[in-house]
């Protein structure tokens, strides 16, 4: 179901493209999911992580770790067919249930950012939400230019907005 996500967007998650991609019976899915709702719910629970809360290392290593778990979620879970869904909002109910599944990533990485500013380890009237924001656009900026994003955006993303964040 996920593949289907990724190529085709959210609309491409319907029971009768999980029976043709995965030979399962249409009554056999519609005993789990009763309806479209359910299976995009479905295929976003069981693709999105759970947020891992980096407490070791410096604090750019932290910043890395966790905006490294928000673009799997973009990259690895929505691929270009969610993601053109997603920006579009061509499926806003998909948009609602993704923004959902990555709120506690988001919550994360700015919860943690505004710790590293309360403990001074980051500037202090850094707005959080404002940075978190333009590391993501980072991300689709990149991919709506290249077509990819490389593996090293990720560091010169952080290396460009460091200037923003780091203290005086």
């Amino acid at each position: 179901m996920l593949q289907l996500l990724r190529e085709g967007g959210p609309s491409a998650v319907t029971v009768d493209g999980v029976t043709s991609r995965s030979g399962v019976a249409k009554t056999t899915i519609y005993r789990r999911h009763s309806n479209r709702s359910e299976l995009l719910t479905s295929v976003l629970a069981s693709a999105v992580s759970t947020p891992e809360v980096p407490r070791d290392g410096s604090v750019r290593d932290k910043i890395r770790f966790a905006l490294e778990q928000v673009w799997h979620q973009m990259d690895d879970v929505l691929g270009p067919g969610g993601l053109a869904a997603l920006v579009a909002n061509s499926d806003p109910e998909f948009t609602d249930l993704f923004r959902a599944a990555l709120r506690p990533h988001v919550d994360m990485l700015v919860s943690r950012m505004r710790e590293d500013a309360d403990a001074g380890l980051l500037r202090p009237e850094l707005d959080a939400d404002g940075v978190v924001s333009l590391m993501i656009g980072a991300y689709l900026g990149e991919l709506v230019r290249h077509g990819e994003v490389e593996p090293d955006w990720l560091d010169r993303t952080i290396e460009m907005l460091w200037i923003l964040m780091a203290p005086l």
